[in-house]
């Protein structure tokens, strides 16, 4: 009986290691052959139509860099009676805005009084006043969005901003949507427009890519003409996923032979099965 038991016990050992290298088996080769047939579904060639805009990225080299020279231009700025009298123009011209009070007319006074006192620095310290100036200006943004200064000195600093932030997709439900290099951005032209200056003067490269960058792949509420003509901007800048971006929003419009030139053109630059089959979306006739 115990010889009999024994057998029985090696017999069901083997059987049970069987099926163990057995299942080992199955389990390696589907770890083998799983990776290729989904490298197989995701290569072939299909018609794909876009889901979304590319993504906006910035180099965070050139991003570090472009703070590190603002951080020395702030340091710069002018001190003194006439740069206390631009500062506390800026100020007033914001909280009009926000309070939205002003006659047109009253609203145009504050905007002389803002330019003619950064024209006086200006005659005084030459036209690279206005950069250090800016500069020195932005470093109360990051405070403000975080409602660190008192209540007062935040609408000091961003007047109504905060609207423009949620017109253009920047800003949903209180929550900040934008990298905070494209709301810096996008507050410095701000700042250029109130002080009469155009949009994006003294922006590097950078700048204008987070900028119209945006614009052109974030602000969904945006008109797609608008973000088209970002996009040329964005592209002008060295913006990355121009000719993607412009496919999608010129497949979204209907026009599919724009569309078409659109992708072929980003894949001819950076060949993707993405872009392949994005392009193969708007090839293919829609009946």
């Amino acid at each position: 009986m115990g010889k009999s038991r024994l057998g029985n016990t090696e017999e069901g050992s083997n059987n049970e290691g069987g099926r163990g290298r057995l299942g080992a088996s199955v389990a390696l080769l589907a770890v083998l052959v799983t990776p290729a047939l989904l490298m197989w579904a995701w290569s072939r060639p299909m018609a794909v139509a876009p889901r979304e805009m590319p993504p906006l990225s910035l180099s965070p080299t050139a991003v570090s860099a472009r703070l590190a020279e603002e951080a020395r231009l702030a340091a710069t700025a002018p001190e003194g009676e006439d740069a206390t009298a631009r500062a506390r123009r800026f100020a007033e011209l914001n909280q009009s805005e926000l309070d939205a009070r002003d006659t047109p007319g009253q609203a145009a006074e504050r905007r002389r009084r803002l330019l003619a006192a950064t024209n006086a620095l200006i005659r005084e310290h030459g036209e690279e006043v206005l950069g250090s100036m800016r500069a020195a200006d932005l470093r109360d943004l990051e405070p403000a969005l975080r409602g660190r200064p008192s209540q007062e000195r935040a609408v000091e600093v961003l007047g109504g901003f905060l609207r423009m932030m949620e017109r253009y997709g920047m800003m949903a439900d209180g929550r900040q949507r934008a990298p905070a290099f494209v709301v810096r951005a996008t507050w410095l032209a701000r700042w250029n427009a109130m002080h009469g200056r155009p949009l994006t003067e003294g922006f590097a490269p950078i700048d204008l890519q987070a900028y119209w960058g945006w614009l052109a792949l974030g602000a969904e509420n945006a008109p797609a003409e608008r973000r088209l003509e970002a996009l040329e901007n964005y592209a002008a800048a060295g913006g990355r996923g121009a000719d993607e971006a412009r496919g999608v929003l010129l497949l979204e419009a209907g026009l599919r032979e724009e569309a078409r030139e659109a992708f072929l053109a980003g894949y001819e630059a950076s060949p993707s099965f993405r872009l392949r089959n994005h392009l193969l979306a708007a090839t293919e006739d829609p009946r």
